[in-house]
């Protein structure tokens, strides 16, 4: 699978969850992100998130790879992020999406390795 098509998966899984709530229930959003390797490069799967200003953002970031490094971060400076996943594990995160914009989702401790952004929408 070739990286456009790659992103293109992940961009609509993103979408897709991120419209799922039951009628009563307050609007809460809830990723799991998934560190993955194909072909020998690295990604957080979904890598793009696409959530509104004001939500509630809860993450469960996996870190499923199997080569070296064992661990990778996942860092959004704007929300305060910055988490660090041993391979086998999986950490939570969780933020308010205070401000609009479009930002980068990066590996802290490898950033040619893995990246994505969060498209944060005015309401």
């Amino acid at each position: 699978m070739n990286r456009t098509k790659i992103a293109l998966v992940s961009l609509g899984i993103a979408l897709f969850s991120a419209g799922i709530r039951a009628a009563d229930e307050p609007v809460k959003i809830e990723y799991t992100v998934v560190a993955v390797e194909i072909e020998g490069a690295k990604f957080w799967l979904p890598n793009d998130l696409i959530v509104n200003k004001g939500d509630p953002i809860k993450l469960n970031l996996v870190n499923n790879i199997k080569s070296e490094p064992n661990t990778h971060g996942y860092s959004i400076d704007e929300f305060g992020v910055k988490q660090v996943v041993a391979r086998g594990e999986t950490r939570t995160v969780v933020f308010t999406a205070s401000k609009a914009g479009l930002f980068k989702i990066y590996c802290q401790m490898h950033p040619k390795h893995i990246g994505g952004r969060l498209l944060v929408l005015e309401k």
